[in-house]
This record gives C-alpha cells, sequence and structure tokens, in this order.
C-alpha cells in the first residue's frame, strides 16, 4: 500500500484503544511504526535492480518487526526504560506488522518469514494505490481527529469497513493497477 494509507492505519490501530491507554504516543509510534518498514526503499539510490531484490524483505517480516521494534523502542522509551521499552516495543513491531499486512493484500509478494522462510506471500487483492482504501482511511482518521469523542468508534468503522471491502475484493477482483500505482511505478521503476 501507498504511505498514507500506512500511516492512516496505524492511526487507526491507535485510536481503538492504544489511544486512551497510552495517549498521542501510541499514536505517533503506530503512525510512524507503520511507515518504517518502507525504509528499506533507500536501496533505490543504490540501483533499481537492489530496489526490486531488498525492498520488502526484513523490514517487512517477523525479523524485522522483532528486532527493529526493540531498536527503536531503545530510542522511544530511553528516558524511562523500565517503564515505556516493552509498550513501545510492542506498539513498534504491531505497527510494522500493520505495515506489512496491508502490503501483501497488494500484488508485491513479501517474504514474511524472511529468514526463516524465503517463501514469499501476497494475496494481490488490491494495487498499492487503491483509493477506496487510502480515501476511506484518510477521510477516517480526518473525522477521529475533528470528533475526537468519537475516536475509537470511528476507526473501529474504518477498520471494519477495510474489512469488509477486502473481502468484497476476494469475490470480486480489482481490474488491475489503479492509476495512482500506475503513475507511481511508471515513474520510478520505468513500468
Amino acid at each position: 500500500m501507498n504511505p498514507i494509507a500506512h500511516a492512516t492505519l496505524g492511526l487507526h490501530l491507535a485510536n481503538v484503544g492504544f489511544y486512551q491507554r497510552y495517549g498521542r504516543r501510541a499514536s505517533v509510534i503506530l503512525a510512524a511504526a507503520s511507515l518504517f518498514p518502507d525504509i528499506d526503499s533507500v536501496t533505490f539510490f543504490i540501483s533499481r535492480e537492489a530496489y526490486s531484490q531488498y525492498h520488502r524483505v526484513f523490514t517487512h517480516s517477523i525479523s524485522g518487526w522483532v528486532l527493529c521494534g526493540a531498536i527503536l523502542a531503545l530510542f522511544t522509551a530511553r528516558h524511562d526504560l523500565k517503564r515505556w521499552f516493552f509498550t513501545d516495543w510492542g506498539l513498534w513491531s504491531l505497527g510494522m506488522m500493520s505495515h506489512t499486512a496491508s502490503d501483501v493484500i497488494t500484488r508485491w509478494a513479501i517474504p514474511v518469514f524472511y529468514p526463516f522462510l524465503e517463501t514469499r506471500w501476497s494475496f494481490a487483492l488490491v494495487s498499492w494505490g487503491d483509493a477506496f482504501l487510502t480515501g476511506t482511511w484518510l477521510g477516517l482518521a480526518v473525522a477521529a481527529e475533528v470528533f475526537s469523542k468519537y475516536r475509537q468508534a470511528i476507526s473501529t468503522a474504518a477498520l471494519l469497513i477495510g474489512l469488509a471491502y477486502l473481502a468484497y475484493r476476494v469475490v470480486v477482483p480489482a481490474p488491475g493497477s489503479s492509476w495512482l500505482s500506475t503513475l507511481w511505478f511508471g515513474f520510478w521503476m520505468g513500468r
């Protein structure tokens, strides 16, 4: 999925309970964590081949969630490790898992269990730039912020709408790449 979908998914996850318990800390960590796995996009500056080979590998896998989550938790919990380390580690890991979950529904397969298993997974339900998911999650994230009294209900609805849409896509497959996917990958990857 695209960065907007990733970040808003992280915010919705925060709003269904973590925000209520940990405050803005949960929102910031889950939004950042849901974007973090794409840090491996720096491989594009090496070459397109490096990007194609290494993007969506380690940072998108279970080993990446655990190791990167722990390292990032050391930074965010540094002022009070005893109190925050395990909470932050869980939030970072959950956010990175949500990133992988929203990428595995696209057409680009991911080795989720890397380095233990090299098998790549893809459900190919939606394109990278799926307008319905991106627009719905973004609109409802804004609504959750504006109508903060209903934050939890709005974000719960956003997640349920997303799941219902994916169930719909199982029955009625997406026709192909979205215009956003075509534009993005055509520009950067020469496809």
